[in-house]
């Protein structure tokens, strides 16, 4: 298990407290050994997911009745 110190805890706190200021309501952190430490990639997100879907509708198909 890998140990975690003051400053990494510090990073994840700056990061959650820069995503609280830009009034975005999702977020997502994926790792990726292959960035460089600090590195960070924002995408945009064009919408809910579920925006028409059958559990949108009112009429989820895979809940028991």
């Amino acid at each position: 298990m890998k140990e975690y110190t003051e400053q990494d805890l510090d990073n994840i706190m700056k990061i959650l407290d820069g995503f609280c200021e830009t009034g975005e309501s999702r977020l997502k952190i994926q790792t990726d050994e292959t960035k460089a430490p600090g590195e960070v990639i924002h995408d945009y997100h064009h919408g809910r997911c579920d925006v028409g879907s059958p559990w949108a509708k009112g009429a989820a198909f895979d809940v028991l009745e």
